[in-house]
């Protein structure tokens, strides 16, 4: 299968304008050979197909970005660029888990009651599921999800303003809820 320079500019455009059937038409024209990319750098199925649902929601957020002298080039680049980080980011933390001197700064900067606790994982996950809806969302997909401001007003369909208050308040709340 060859991919037609011409046809990934005019999804890539109309994906710019947030058309959806362009999106699921980018994706069904271009999916296998994706994750046979994918696969090939981080040799796991599972994880490859995480990163290529990663991978397309990049593509769908940066579409307006997109290089129109080699449009195929810069959708391969964006996958192979997120399977190396992946693999670099699983070899960081396997060296950390192997090393027992390791220690993160914040738990030999924090001598308080909270960081000698093991359960400091679900104490956020109470403290995230408590806060409203809308500022949980932003912060996931801040923090989580690597999202920046602009790609969450995009998604989100909200003002900027608006946005960046959420994401305030939420860490303002989280940092109460994880002191208590």
């Amino acid at each position: 299968m060859s991919v037609d320079k011409q046809q990934l500019t005019s999804l890539l455009s109309r994906i710019a304008l947030r058309d959806r059937e362009a999106f699921e038409a980018l994706y069904a024209l271009t999916n296998a050979r994706l994750f046979s990319l994918v696969k090939s750098i981080v040799k796991d199925d599972q994880l490859a197909a995480d990163l290529l649902q990663e991978g397309f929601l990049k593509l769908w957020f940066s579409s307006k970005r997109h290089p129109v002298e080699h449009p195929w080039a810069w959708i391969c680049q964006i996958m192979r660029n997120l399977a190396i980080d992946e693999l670099r980011q699983r070899r960081r933390r396997q060296q950390n888990d192997a090393d027992p001197t390791f220690l993160s700064q914040e738990m030999v900067a924090d001598d308080s009651p909270s960081s000698t606790n093991t359960n400091e994982p679900q104490r956020l996950d109470l403290c995230l599921e408590a806060l409203p809806y809308e500022k949980r969302n932003v912060i996931v997909l801040a923090y989580q999800h690597g999202m920046t401001h602009q790609e969450i007003v995009a998604y989100t369909n909200s003002p900027l303003g608006t946005v960046k208050s959420w994401i305030r308040r939420g860490l303002q709340e989280l940092k109460r809820c994880l002191t208590e």
